[in-house]
């Protein structure tokens, strides 16, 4: 996960990029979150950008044990653990609004 810049010195190049995960098969790849973002995120006014930023925050990048302690287990569906099946139906209700 860096970046990094490639320059192409001659007419016939190839690049190949290899990328591997070490987390379990049932979880989507990040770049299709980033994806939809900039379809659902990117564009909009920039106070609803900043209030999606905090968001992401609490509940992607600072989440942790506490984030959805205050609900029962039973209720915090995607804030609880994702597991294959929880995945699945996950990935499922997302593709029914996406191909709205």
């Amino acid at each position: 996960m860096w970046w990094h810049h490639v320059e192409s010195l001659e007419c016939f190049n190839v690049l190949v990029n290899y990328w591997w995960r070490q987390s379990p098969a049932y979880m989507d790849t990040p770049v299709n979150a980033l994806m939809l973002s900039l379809l659902s995120i990117r564009d909009l006014p920039p106070e609803q950008r900043r209030a999606w930023q905090d968001i992401f925050h609490h509940y992607v990048f600072e989440a942790n044990e506490q984030t959805a302690a205050h609900i029962p287990a039973i209720a915090r569906g995607v804030l609880g653990t994702i597991d294959d099946n929880a995945a699945r139906m996950l990935r499922a209700q997302l593709l029914k609004k996406i191909n709205r």
